[in-house]
C-alpha cells in the first residue's frame, strides 16, 4: 500500500489556510469538511475552531465595512 504524506491535519494553521482558500473558491462547509476528511483524518474540533476564527474574522471585516473610516464622516440629511 501507500502512504499518506499527511498523516493527521491537526495543524492550526494549515487548516486555517485550507478552510480558507476552498472557502474562498466557492465551496460549502459540507463539501470542504468531506474533502478534507477523504484527505486525511482530520482533528474534528480544530475543525470546528477554525470555522469559527474565519466566521468571527468575517464579520468583523464586514462591521468595518459598514463604519465610517473617519469620526463625523457621515452628515445628516
Amino acid at each position: 500500500m501507500y502512504e499518506r504524506s499527511v498523516k493527521r491535519l491537526e495543524d492550526p494553521e494549515l487548516i486555517g489556510a485550507l478552510v480558507g482558500a476552498l472557502l474562498k473558491a466557492g465551496y460549502g462547509r459540507e463539501t470542504i469538511e468531506e474533502a478534507l476528511i477523504r484527505q486525511a483524518p482530520v482533528d474534528l474540533d480544530l475543525l470546528a475552531e477554525c470555522y469559527q476564527k474565519l466566521t468571527q474574522a468575517s464579520a468583523a471585516m464586514h462591521a468595518d465595512v459598514s463604519r465610517p473610516a473617519v469620526p463625523g464622516a457621515q452628515r445628516a440629511a
